[in-house]
């Protein structure tokens, strides 16, 4: 299926909304400064291209992360998660354990401090979250590392 491109119309309709998945807002005709605009269209372009699951944090909040959408295989069964937001604000002061588990066939993110660690049900870490005075002090990306078997 060849990709459309849009119409005058559907550009004019399109203004001043964010586009999914990248966030990027399509700014009005004559918009100025041009380069604002450009440098965070680059940004938000650059985060979506980090791939599946990335956690990030989200503007909702000083402890909410976003996990973005992806598709995984977990024990032989592909999974598709839609992504969503999550308040950490119960982990203040401690390390999020962020990790994507097949429950029942159907993923979902389980979240954890560190002292309980990771989950035991066969899963995916993608990331580990610390958050000191209310608020997110640092991500680490854990999606690359070896999924665990229960």
């Amino acid at each position: 299926m060849a990709i459309q491109e849009l119409t005058a119309d559907e550009i004019r309709a399109l203004v001043g909304s964010r586009l999914e998945p990248t966030g990027i807002q399509v700014p009005p005709a004559g918009l100025q400064p041009y380069y604002d605009w450009l440098i965070q269209s680059l940004g938000l372009l650059s985060q979506a291209s980090a791939g599946d699951y990335r956690v990030a944090p989200d503007d909702a909040s000083a402890t909410t992360v976003r996990v973005a959408p992806g598709r995984a295989s977990i024990g032989g069964i592909a999974l598709s998660y839609a992504g969503g937001t999550f308040d950490l604000a119960i982990y203040n002061n401690d390390t999020a354990l962020i990790a994507l588990e097949d429950n029942a066939a159907s993923p979902a993110i389980t979240l954890s401090t560190s002292a309980a660690g990771w989950p035991v049900a066969t899963h995916i870490k993608l990331a580990e979250t610390t958050l000191s005075a209310g608020q997110i002090t640092s991500v680490l990306d854990r999606r690359f590392e070896t999924m665990l078997s229960a």
